[in-house]
């Protein structure tokens, strides 16, 4: 898969500089980590849940949801990585039937329509994933159905299982 081209994507030390003003993604406090990479999944196989446990479950997935398509819908700043390593900060928005997400990097945009994007790849499953773009456990990966690919870095794990999870989730609802 080849990484995607952000046009403008020159480094600048401008464009590298932290901003204040520049909204990031919040990922709730209970966010919890539940992957194939857990330990407890990999022991039992699946947790079962009571009928009261699976509802809360749903209504926090559900507030997850809203929260993060707010966010995006105001747009938040993003570390894409390029083809060759190196972090570019991006602003991410999405269209208000949240069927496209835009990539801004100063005066040029990239537009990606969800329903273009076959998988949505992190941590451990990114070894499926035949890329020259150097990627870590912190990183997610968008991948188009014209075999381009989109990858993303963030700060922790947490924050790359939320970002993944509630695209995951806004992608499924496309079908």
């Amino acid at each position: 898969h080849k990484g995607v081209n952000l046009p403008g994507t020159q480094r600048t030390a401008e464009s590298l500089k932290p901003d204040a003003d520049r909204a990031t993604l919040n990922v709730p406090i209970d966010f919890s980590v539940r992957s194939m990479e857990s330990a407890s999944s990999m022991e039992s196989g699946y947790v079962s849940l009571t009928e009261d446990q699976k509802a809360r479950e749903m209504a926090k997935l559900q507030s997850m949801i809203k929260d993060f398509v707010k966010e995006v819908l105001r747009g938040v700043y993003l570390d894409v990585v390029l083809e060759d390593g190196t972090l570019m900060s991006c602003r991410c928005t999405m269209d208000n039937k949240l069927s496209t997400v835009s990539l801004q990097v100063r005066d040029s945009v990239r537009h990606l329509c969800l329903t273009n994007i076959q998988e949505i790849c992190s941590g451990k499953e990114l070894r499926n994933i035949r890329t020259t773009t150097p990627l870590d456990e912190l990183c997610v990966t968008l991948v188009m159905s014209n075999d381009q690919c989109v990858s993303f870095k963030f700060k922790d794990v947490q924050a790359r299982e939320h970002f993944a999870t509630c695209m995951k989730v806004l992608r499924l609802a496309l079908e």
